[in-house]
C-alpha cells in the first residue's frame, strides 16, 4: 500500500509537471499565435503599401514621360521663339534703315521743293534794268560789270557773286551771290545732319 501511495504521489507530481509544462506550451502557443497574427496583418500592411506604391511608381514614370514630352515641345517652342526674336530684330534695324533713307528723301524732297520753289520765283533779270548792285547798290560801269547769280535770277557785281555752287539746274559749279551761297550751304549742312 505504501509503494502504491508512493507511486501516487510522484504520479501526482508527474501529473503536476505534465500539467504546468502544458499550460507553459499553452501560453508559449498563444504567444506564437498572437505573434504570428501580428506578423500576417504586418505583412498584410506591408504587402497593401507595396501595391500603393507601384501605382504612385506609375503614375511617376507616367509623368515623367508627360513632362520629357513637354521638355520637347519646349525645346521646339523655344528654337521657334528665338527664330522669331531674331526675325523681328532684323526687320527692326529694316525698318531703322528705311526710316533712315525716308528722313533723307524727304530732306531732299524738300530740298527740291525749295528749289524748285526758288526756281518758279527767280526771274531773270534783265541786264538793261539793272544799274547799281542788288546787293552793295554801287553802280554799274564799265569797270564793274552785271553778272546774274544762276540760282536767284538778280544781277550782283563780281565782288558780291564771286562764289560758285552745284546746283541741282547744273552739272558744274556756278556763279551764285552771296546771300544764295549762304542759304545753300546751311541747306546743305542740314541735308547732311
Amino acid at each position: 500500500y505504501e509503494e502504491c501511495v508512493i507511486q501516487k504521489e510522484a504520479a501526482k507530481e508527474t501529473a503536476q509537471r505534465l500539467s504546468d509544462k502544458i499550460s507553459d506550451g499553452e501560453l508559449y502557443s498563444s504567444t506564437i499565435e498572437t505573434d504570428l497574427k501580428i506578423e500576417r496583418e504586418w505583412r498584410q500592411s506591408l504587402q497593401e503599401a507595396l501595391v500603393k506604391d507601384r501605382e504612385i511608381n506609375a503614375e511617376c514614370q507616367q509623368k515623367i514621360a508627360e513632362l520629357r514630352k513637354q521638355q520637347e515641345e519646349y525645346n521646339i517652342l523655344k528654337g521657334a521663339h528665338m527664330q522669331l526674336i531674331s526675325t523681328v530684330e532684323n526687320q527692326e534695324r529694316t525698318l531703322e534703315e528705311l526710316g533712315a533713307h525716308l528722313s533723307e528723301s524727304k530732306l531732299k524732297m524738300a530740298d527740291l521743293r525749295d528749289v524748285s520753289k526758288s526756281l518758279r520765283d527767280a526771274q531773270w533779270a534783265p541786264d538793261k534794268e539793272a544799274t547799281n548792285c542788288r546787293l552793295c547798290e554801287k553802280e554799274f560801269s564799265i569797270s564793274r560789270r552785271r553778272h546774274h547769280c544762276r540760282h536767284c535770277g538778280n544781277i550782283f557785281c563780281h565782288s558780291c557773286s564771286d562764289n560758285t555752287m552745284p546746283l541741282p539746274s547744273s552739272a558744274r559749279p556756278v556763279r551764285v551771290c552771296d546771300t544764295c551761297h549762304t542759304q545753300l550751304l546751311q541747306r546743305y549742312s542740314n541735308s547732311e545732319n
